[in-house]
């Protein structure tokens, strides 16, 4: 029997409910980024690919006098950011056409900048971006080598009729893509455009709760260009199967917790 799909999933906005169910999480590399950046007091901040403003309230609260505007292309995620107690301006733009009307002194980009292709123009695109002295900060998940994600594309090879593929060739060849650079070609890349250019990975072990946390953490973020690229009764079998994956490999403790291992890039790149 096929597991009832959910529709949140199929929405082509954000579901940002779900996004915060892990908000206490996706906070730690904000602050974690957030403690690498040596800026004094800059006057004019953009926090890209905001989301419900959970990185942007942590900029407000360490800079509450900068002009701080939140930047996002889902209208469901503005939302909810709007509402909080924080002097921010918000603006509904699509990331990779977006430009600012004047040069920033911080462009904050919290796990958004993988979910956009073509790394070697994006970036030193972004430095231009900044007046002299100013900074990028950003994280990113580097979730391919990841077991949920191979389950994922595992999932797509052959949760179809009689094992047989779902979705288009392109789905799948796009899924299967690497987007992110090594940590070496970030820093060839940005190095000859920066004065100084900091560069780390780090692999968290997160302790989640709930029936199924690791596909509740990745149905909201990494999961979408897949239910968005099915029929519904493609998303119907990759769901079933791919749970099925999930619940085998991610058992939970005797403690009713889920160990999830996250990787995540780092860069704080100063002009």
């Amino acid at each position: 029997m096929i597991t009832r799909l959910n529709p949140a999933l199929v929405d082509k906005d954000w579901d940002a409910r779900a996004y915060q169910q892990f908000s206490r999480l996706r906070q730690q590399p904000v602050e974690e980024l957030l403690g690498r950046v040596e800026l004094y007091n800059p006057q004019r901040i953009y926090d890209l690919g905001c989301g419900t403003g959970i990185a942007t309230k942590v900029l407000a609260d360490r800079w509450p006098h900068a002009d701080l505007k939140g930047i996002d292309s889902s209208k469901d995620m503005l939302q909810v950011a709007r509402c909080l107690p924080i002097k921010a301006r918000w603006q509904h733009a699509e990331l990779r056409h977006w430009k600012p009307r004047k040069p920033a002194d911080l462009l904050f980009a919290a796990a958004v900048l993988h979910f956009i292709d073509d790394h070697r123009t994006l970036l030193p695109g972004l430095l231009r971006h900044l007046n002299p002295g100013g900074c990028l900060a950003a994280h990113m998940p580097d979730w391919r080598d990841a077991l949920w994600y191979q389950l994922m594309l595992d999932t797509l090879d052959d949760a179809g009729p009689c094992g047989r593929p779902i979705g288009t060739a392109q789905l799948r060849q796009r899924m299967a893509a690497r987007p992110l650079l090594s940590l070496e070609d970030y820093y060839r890349l940005l190095a000859p455009l920066t004065r100084s250019l900091d560069i780390w990975e780090t692999e968290q072990l997160q302790v989640v709760g709930g029936k199924s946390p690791v596909y509740d953490w990745v149905k909201v973020s990494a999961l979408r260009p897949v239910m968005q690229g099915l029929t519904s009764e493609e998303q119907a079998r990759f769901i079933y199967h791919y749970l099925m994956r999930v619940h085998a490999h991610y058992p939970q403790e005797e403690n009713g917790h889920t160990l999830f291992a996250f990787k995540r890039i780092f860069i704080v790149a100063k002009v």
